[in-house]
């Protein structure tokens, strides 16, 4: 990845350029060092390399970016959800996999279906599109 590309998905992941994830949630947020390096402390914690030989970090920001602006909370529900439902324990060669090839898997924060809910027009968020 370039700068520019870097650039592109920073303001992506933070709220500055289109809010289809976000919906105005997050609208031009100043991330700091301190929480996106926590997001991606976590992330390594639950099996995501950072090496650059075989880096699935750089692969889900990619896909992914608002990953990088999402709290640890969520991050670790949304975890905590794709061990229950799913039944990959993290840590795994499988659930890397599976957060990889879906990574908007980690922002989800929805489930109308699971739920009995009518649908709430989130479908970004919601669990029923994994």
């Amino acid at each position: 990845m370039n700068d520019d590309d870097v650039d592109a998905m920073m303001e992506k992941a933070f709220g500055w350029r289109g809010q289809g994830y976000w919906r105005n949630t997050k609208v031009r947020e100043v991330p700091t060092a301190a929480d996106v390096t926590a997001r991606v402390a976590f992330l390594e914690s639950i099996g995501v390399t950072t090496r650059a030989s075989e880096c699935d970090l750089a692969k889900i920001v990619k896909k992914q970016p608002e990953i990088l602006a999402c709290d640890v909370e969520q991050l670790t529900a949304a975890t905590e959800h794709i061990e229950k439902n799913y039944f990959m324990k993290r840590d795994t060669r499988n659930f890397v996999k599976y957060v990889v090839r879906v990574p908007q898997a980690l922002g989800n924060n929805l489930d109308c279906a699971g739920e009995g809910k009518a649908c709430l027009g989130e479908c970004n968020r919601c669990w029923a599109r994994c």
